[in-house]
């Protein structure tokens, strides 16, 4: 077997490839700040998009409101505190102007803002895309809201109340919600077996000259495009879909693929083109949780048998990713302990469930599966401390030389628990 190519060969394919990248990130950070003196230059803008999200709230003078998400058609996301007695519902299509001398440069650059606004119009959303087809066929097989939009989001990456976002953090499964680089996996995975004896069939006949796995994951690949496409290029989904087709090419010309310098290129390549993914939390995860399987592979990866390593690699990445997990989502308690084994039934779970809404079976484990979120236990909130994210963030990168500081690692995830304990 012929060694591994480097992704680069030399220093100057270093340094020609960061200043590229730089180039093209500066230009989009200028093209934004254009979009943005163009937004300023009128005092009031207008809004057109589609209500995402509705979360109900009430005031302290008992008057009800609700908080609006608005996704516009430029991808923005406006959150709106809208009190009427008219009730807006999620899907809708809106108008609102928006006053514009309220949103920083910022803001508008990660396409996420909050304005004083006013309702201009609200319709129902004119159903034919394909996104809003599948949703309502999902919708069609639940009659419990939750499980409609637990399904929803697992399928097509919609936005989920804060009942439902409070009971999967409680269970610490949101990495099993969101939409990312372990559903990619599942999803090529399982198409691959499906395609493989079908297309083995008309190649031994037809065409023997062709190479099976090359032609199967370009098929795959091209559908998980349309995929990426269809959920709106969820930035998490999006990194692992450039991840799978970079690696995907590289691989066939010879280089290593299961390297860091891989995840590095293949991120610093989607904030070039997309520089707001370094606002987003889900695209800052999702890297994260790459980088530390890397470095369980590196360390580990020849050592252990395959089965071994996929039982444990789901414990080090549950310790591993904690500290900075805790950073944004403070919720601790016992029961995210059961989120390991939860990743490792989920491989099973999601095709089966997939399977079941394509034969319209989809709610027969429902009444299961709304006990099981529905369970509370004692909860306490703590965010990690910037000074240890500081300490947690040295040690990460320590780790990718020596194993010693996974342990370290280790140690600071778990330490939470001890925390929770003893609290």
């Amino acid at each position: 077997m012929k060694p591994f190519l480097p992704l680069f060969r030399t220093k100057f394919e270093i340094v020609a490839a960061i200043t590229v990248l730089s180039v093209v990130f500066l230009i989009n950070i200028g093209f934004k700040y254009l979009d943005y003196r163009e937004f300023k230059s009128h005092n009031w803008a207008t809004i057109r998009g589609d209500v995402t999200n509705v979360v109900h709230l009430k005031a302290k003078n008992g008057r009800e409101y609700q908080r609006l998400s608005v996704k516009n058609d430029d991808g923005f996301t406006l959150s709106i505190t809208y009190m009427s007695k008219e009730k807006l519902k999620q899907n809708m299509r809106v108008g609102f102007r928006v006053k514009t001398d309220e949103v920083d440069f910022i803001s508008f650059f990660a396409k996420r803002f909050y304005a004083t606004s006013v309702l201009a119009w609200a319709n129902e959303a004119n159903n034919t895309h394909v996104k809003s087809k599948l949703q309502n066929a999902i919708f069609s097989q639940h009659e419990n809201v939750l499980a409609k939009e637990l399904y929803s989001t697992l399928f097509l990456a919609t936005p989920i109340s804060k009942t439902l976002r409070e009971q999967v953090q409680r269970w610490g499964i949101t990495h099993i919600i969101a939409i990312s680089g372990f559903h990619l996996s599942i999803i090529f995975g399982f198409l691959y077996f499906i395609i493989k004896p079908v297309y083995g069939f008309f190649q031994n006949r037809y065409f023997p000259y062709r190479n099976t796995r090359w032609d199967i994951s370009l098929v795959i690949f091209i559908f998980l495009g349309y995929y990426l496409w269809l959920i709106d290029m969820t930035p998490s989904f999006l990194r692992s879909y450039a991840m799978g087709v970079f690696g995907f090419l590289f691989l066939w010309r010879g280089i290593h693929v299961l390297s860091f310098e891989i995840l590095f290129f293949t991120s610093a390549f989607l904030i070039a083109l997309f520089p707001q993914l370094i606002f987003n939390i889900g695209f800052i995860l999702s890297v994260f949780g790459v980088f530390f399987i890397f470095v369980f592979i590196k360390h580990f990866g020849e050592a252990l048998k395959v089965w071994q390593s996929a039982v444990l690699i789901n414990f080090w990445l549950f310790l591993a990713m904690n500290p900075i997990v805790y950073y944004w989502f403070g919720v601790i308690n016992l029961q995210q302990l059961a989120s390991i084994p939860l990743s490792m039934l989920f491989v099973v779970f999601y095709p089966l469930s997939v399977f079941l809404h394509v034969i319209g079976y989809g709610g027969i484990f429902d009444n299961l599966m709304l006990q099981f979120l529905s369970y509370e236990s004692k909860s306490v909130m703590f965010n990690t401390p910037v000074w240890l994210l500081a300490i947690y963030l040295a040690l990460a990168v320590l780790s990718a030389y020596r194993a010693i500081f996974m342990l370290f690692i280790a140690f600071i995830g778990i330490s939470y628990f001890y925390f929770f304990l003893f609290s």
